[in-house]
């Protein structure tokens, strides 16, 4: 019956145990979750103020007459060059622009102030192809050989009348370090594959030095990532699972070493509103699945010793007030069988046992008084 109590204890622990996990694992998914569409909170806010920014920068450099009036000559490109150049600078300075196009309005690239030397070639991008279809400005994020840019289009004009079109770019990878430090999570951008060139990209990366990590992953390629070593980066997650995101989604923890990762992702849409990739998020949940485990240890190491403390305390009470007693009244009850009824029965208590106890006692006394008439007969006999 003890082992019984015994084991049904530790159950009760293992079923608090489970009971205590499964809590805890909750929170460390809710936790992933909420990490998750915090992330996409803080990009869409940079994207918005970034755009701001931008746009910003655009309407201040659309009130130099003198740009203007050498883009609407259209003749001197070296002249234009030497016109935007200190302009670019200072907004490259300033506010991190990086891209600054003039852009005919059959889409030609006419001149681009950041590299100066490549112009001529057709603009089909889809900011470009809403300012010029709505005559207002657009902006959205578009992806470029290898990573993605924030861009601004707008209408530039001269005597109120359109000449062209003006483009403010900045690349996005500094996001990473900015959302890192709102929210304390890593994060890295993944790309789909089949929206970037092989070689374009292998050979950018190679202009810029920067280890080419196209095989790294089978349908994805990571284009940033705040974590220092991108090959965990890119352990811990699957295309499979990638592929399947369409909203803020938290995939699962997974070990990765030593580490142990709560995983999420939200999806990376262009200025079309095309996916292209997602961001994951990445949140090192290796002490709390540490201390996870370690209460666990701890709650069914105590309640173990508590249960075989309290199984010895049980068997010590049964055998004192209980066993010993039962074991001593069949001694007696076996003495008076033998014809031994002179030793007295005695006990204080008033339970259970008391009362078997004053029931051999009375038992006692009445088989002796019957030997005792039975000895006068003899002996009168």
């Amino acid at each position: 019956m003890l082992g019984g109590v015994l084991a049904l204890e530790i159950l009760l622990a293992a079923c608090y145990a489970g009971v205590l996990y499964y809590s805890a694992s909750q929170s460390i998914n809710l936790n992933a979750q909420k990490a998750v569409e915090q992330s996409q909170g803080v990009f869409d806010l940079l994207v918005q103020n970034d755009a701001k920014m931008l746009g910003a920068a655009m309407d201040s450099f659309a009130t130099n007459a003198a740009v203007s009036q050498i883009y609407t000559e259209h003749q001197d490109r070296q002249a234009l060059i030497a016109a935007v150049q200190d302009i670019y600078r200072s907004n490259k300075s300033r506010y991190g622009i990086t891209h600054m196009y003039f852009i005919d309005k059959n889409g030609t690239c006419f001149l681009r102030a950041h590299s100066t030397g490549l112009f001529g070639d057709a603009i089909d991008r889809e900011t470009f192809l809403r300012a010029r279809a709505s005559g207002q400005e657009a902006s959205g994020i578009e992806l470029g050989k290898t990573a993605f840019a924030l861009r601004r289009v707008m209408p530039y004009l001269h005597n109120g009348n359109v000449v062209g079109y003006l483009e403010f770019g900045e690349e996005i990878d500094h996001f990473d370090r900015l959302m890192k430090k709102q929210t304390g999570i890593d994060v890295a951008v993944l790309v789909e594959k089949n929206f970037l060139n092989e070689d374009d990209y292998r050979g950018a990366l190679k202009a810029k030095n920067q280890i080419d990590n196209w095989d790294a992953m089978k349908d994805y390629v990571m284009v940033s990532s705040t974590m220092n070593d991108l090959k965990t980066a890119a352990s811990v997650t699957s295309g499979a699972e990638v592929h399947s995101v369409k909203t803020p989604t938290y995939l699962g923890t997974v070990a990765n070493g030593s580490s142990t990762f709560a995983r999420g992702a939200f999806p990376l849409k262009d200025s079309a509103g095309k996916q292209v990739g997602v961001v994951l998020a990445l949140s090192d949940v290796t002490d709390q699945i540490h201390s996870q485990r370690s209460a666990m240890l701890y709650l069914i190491l105590i309640t173990v010793v508590i249960s075989v403390l309290s199984f010895i305390g049980a068997l010590l009470y049964l055998r004192a007030a209980i066993i010993n007693p039962l074991v001593l009244l069949a001694q007696q009850a076996n003495d008076i069988s033998m014809g031994n009824v002179d030793k007295k029965l005695e006990t204080q208590r008033q339970d259970e046992i008391g009362l078997l106890i004053h029931a051999f006692e009375r038992m006692r006394l009445s088989l002796k008084k019957s030997l005792s008439m039975l000895t006068k007969r003899a002996e009168q006999g």
